[in-house]
């Protein structure tokens, strides 16, 4: 049995850095498509001329999001013995943030990928796209980032120690403020992104660290 969470550990640890690192690969890219514009007419002009950053970022998302999987379940037998109410509430908030997530990349998938040679060419339709798909990740930075403080409370008390902890604390602050990227400025929605992306490397590089006793000592 002891061998089991070793594993997960590993697995769950490699997929947090690979899904930080593709959050990190999706900054440029979305530098590259820019943000949309606010009319429909605009937005069309704007898909058209920025498809394939679009359709890479569509990719990105998606992919980072499957990886998140193994993470969380990972992370949260790494921090139940050091608090099992945290654990569960960061992870809860993680594994409802994760659905919400695949949902808004299959709605900004409409913005460059038609479906039996359907695609959007309307500029109401466009609008509504884009609108669905900010509004997402915006109540998705808002779950991450209570997702994120409670997590690290747990983690400034255990096993991760006081340095990833503190990170995580930075991260909960910029991911709130990350959420209205429309308020904030380019310079600002890039911290705040590659802090997301950060925080996860650091978790996973610690979590394939780990050793099954150190992680019940904890408690």
């Amino acid at each position: 049995m002891a061998h089991e969470p070793k594993g997960l550990f590993r697995l769950g640890g490699i997929s947090l850095v690979v899904s930080g690192a593709l959050f990190l690969l999706k900054i440029p890219l979305d530098l590259a498509a820019g943000s949309p514009p606010s009319s429909g007419k605009e937005i069309l002009a704007w898909m058209a001329s920025g498809k394939l950053p679009l359709a890479l970022v569509n990719e990105v998302v998606f992919i980072a999001g499957m990886f998140l999987v193994p993470g969380v379940i990972a992370l949260y037998v790494s921090l139940a013995n050091t608090d099992r109410n945290e654990a569960a509430i960061g992870s809860g908030l993680f594994a409802v943030a994760i659905p919400v997530l695949f949902a808004v990349a299959i709605v900004h998938g409409r913005l460059v990928y038609d479906v039996y040679g359907i695609h959007v060419d309307d500029p109401g339709v466009a609008e509504l796209v884009v609108a669905v798909y900010y509004g997402g990740l915006h109540a998705i930075g808002i779950m991450l980032a209570v997702a994120t403080l409670v997590l690290s409370l747990a983690m400034k008390r255990g096993i991760y120690g006081r340095n990833i902890a503190y990170l995580g604390f930075a991260t909960c602050v910029f991911d709130l403020v990350g959420s209205y990227p429309w308020s904030i400025g380019t310079t600002l929605v890039v911290v705040s992104q590659a802090l997301f992306a950060a925080w996860f490397i650091a978790v996973g590089l610690k979590l394939c660290s780990l050793e099954p006793a150190s992680a019940t000592r904890a408690s």
